[in-house]
């Protein structure tokens, strides 16, 4: 099974237990940096700091002055150069990535059973390593999250459901992923002329956040400006936003629906006829086929790739 916008897994038991926002619970050990100097740069790929200079001033890596005049490096920057070119990552610490992170070539399949791993145990910066390890590697960001994450997250729901897990291995699975997710949300930089604006949530009654920050990922990762509205939202107000707001791209992700019908009619009050063009697309495990082909108006993504695709065409 594909992620379909949701990574959650376990029985519906699960669904009354809101993830923490990425910022809650212990801090990982080395906090990637938001920016770096041209030193830090040099020092971790073990260049010379002129080198590092010449090559901002060239235009290679896009750069930013302070207030007097120093040269710093966003770390998303800093990462997509290191993806377009060939330099080894000796001291990645400096960064503030893991120790070794860009020295492991994984498999994806090798990746998802090596995180769930990681989860399991609560050993985040193993998690982190990997993620990074796999970004480096130049592996597509959807398929990062479709068959790694929130793979291992399924597993982890299936090893519960078989009595080899605990629910708080699970929840401490989703807390550290949502941090990992905000990390690589650093990486994900939108050009000063993005594609357009992209939002959505989860229905009333959902109120898992895993799938927004996802969805929000790959999209920002394709050029659009985002707005997640957050978990456990009454269409109503979904509405409302969407009136304010008047994106080109509106989400939804439905891991859980407490009423099939009210969950319909919400969704009918939300596509009502609009003043202005939107394109909706729906995903999450709670979206089965018979409920789907009530739902019209948008477009279904059974995974992260899916939505990768559909959004794509929008721009076209």
């Amino acid at each position: 099974m594909a992620a379909r916008f949701s990574a959650v897994p376990g029985r519906t038991r699960f669904r009354f237990l809101p993830n923490a926002s990425p910022k809650s619970g212990l801090a990982a050990r080395n906090p990637m940096k938001a920016q770096v100097s041209p030193k830090q740069l040099a020092r971790a790929i073990q260049v010379s700091e002129s080198s590092v200079k010449r090559w901002c001033d060239q235009g290679g890596i896009m750069t930013v002055r302070t207030a007097g005049g120093h040269r710093r490096i966003a770390i998303a920057a800093v990462l997509r150069f290191l993806r377009e070119n060939c330099y080894e990552l000796v001291r990645p610490e400096v960064l503030g990535l893991p120790a070794n992170a860009g020295r492991t070539a994984w498999v994806l399949d090798r990746a998802q059973a090596a995180f769930r791993d990681a989860l399991l145990s609560a050993d985040e910066d193993q998690a982190r390593r990997i993620l990074f390890d796999l970004y480096l590697a130049k592996h597509p960001l959807p398929a990062m999250l479709d068959d790694v994450m929130a793979a291992a997250l399924r597993g982890i729901g299936e090893r519960w459901s078989r009595g080899e897990a605990a629910v708080y291995q699970e929840r401490r699975g989703c807390e550290i992923c949502l941090r990992l997710l905000h990390e690589l949300r650093m990486v994900a930089s939108t050009p000063s002329v993005p594609r357009g604006l992209a939002m959505g949530g989860t229905p009333e009654g959902d109120m898992y956040q895993i799938p927004n920050a996802m969805v929000e990922l790959v999209l920002r990762l394709q050029g659009w400006e985002t707005i997640s509205l957050g978990s456990g939202l009454p269409f109503d107000t979904l509405r409302a936003a969407l009136l304010t707001h008047r994106p080109r791209l509106f989400w939804l992700s439905a891991s859980y629906i407490r009423d099939e019908r009210e969950f319909l009619a919400g969704w009918n009050e939300l596509c009502a006829p609009l003043t202005f063009p939107v394109a909706f697309t729906t995903g999450g495990q709670a979206l089965l086929e018979p409920l789907r082909g009530q739902m019209p108006q948008a477009t279904f993504c059974n995974d992260l790739k899916a939505l990768e695709a559909m959004a794509e065409s929008l721009g076209e």
